[in-house]
């Protein structure tokens, strides 16, 4: 938040405070400003204010971030330390989401250093958000509220999940007939983890659309284009389902809907 004065005559001094809002935070902190003025040789520059926060209690990192790949460990470490010559106590007092995460806070050094442990439960493509809740014996900070973010990809993961063309009248889709046009959409398949992807297929149920293939980096991410054959289309839903045939294991076959609307 910044306070300011609007106005400065010719030669005269104005004043600007600038105001941190420093809850949950602990230790070094660095914040800027910038200052923007009707002065023709000045017309801007940045100002800043630094500090460090004090806390009874030092938490590192701030919140927990569970972010990985379907089938391996996620896990987050947390340490809570003692800024206070009294003995540090800390209780676990509740968890938000226990069918996501499991949770153990555990003393390191007696007193002064305590573990949180984060690890995520679930075994499917999901994102979740929650909060874990600790209670010390510092009255200054008698409790302590972490947040957690999760999020589990899968191994191979396709981007859009839905390809959807969009919506033409039929007046538009003979035009574009008549000018040769070529209407493409790109699909996105990539490798979350290892570097040994290969897309062996491809099918379209329907042939209403084809697809055009383009390796984006070696082993990792491949590009589909797919277009559709606009003489093939009808009045109405044209929906088709592109098969992808991959070699990784429990990601052999994905499969993505395709939709283009004529009106």
């Amino acid at each position: 938040m910044a306070r300011f004065d609007r106005s400065i005559p010719p030669g005269g001094e104005g004043t600007i405070t600038l105001e941190v809002n420093t809850k949950g935070y602990g230790g070094d902190f660095h914040k800027t400003a910038r200052v923007v003025s009707n002065d023709p040789k000045t017309p801007g520059f940045t100002i800043g204010m630094k500090g460090k926060v004090w806390t009874p209690v030092q938490l590192d990192p701030r919140y927990a971030n569970l972010t990985g790949v379907l089938g391996e460990k996620i896990q987050k470490v947390l340490r809570l330390t003692a800024a206070k010559e009294k003995p540090l106590v800390v209780k676990l007092a509740s968890v938000s989401i226990p069918e996501k995460v499991g949770v153990e806070l555990k003393e390191i050094e007696q007193g002064r250093t305590w573990e949180l442990r984060v690890d995520n439960k679930t075994n499917q493509e999901t994102r979740y958000a929650g909060l874990v809740k600790l209670t010390t014996n510092y009255s200054e900070r008698p409790e302590i509220v972490i947040r957690i973010v999760g999020h589990v990809r899968p191994l191979v993961e396709v981007m859009p999940k839905a390809l959807n063309f969009g919506r033409l009248s039929e007046e538009q889709l003979q035009q574009l007939n008549e000018g040769g046009e070529v209407i493409r959409r790109p699909i996105t398949v990539r490798l979350n983890k290892g570097n040994n992807l290969k897309i062996d297929k491809v099918e379209l149920k329907a042939s209403l659309f084809k697809v055009f293939r383009r390796e984006l980096k070696p082993g990792r991410k491949v590009q589909l284009q797919v277009q559709a054959l606009l003489g093939k289309l009808k009045i109405g839903p044209n929906e088709d389902r592109l098969k992808i045939y991959t070699n990784q294991k429990y990601a052999e076959v994905l499969e993505v809907p395709v939709r283009f609307e004529i009106l």
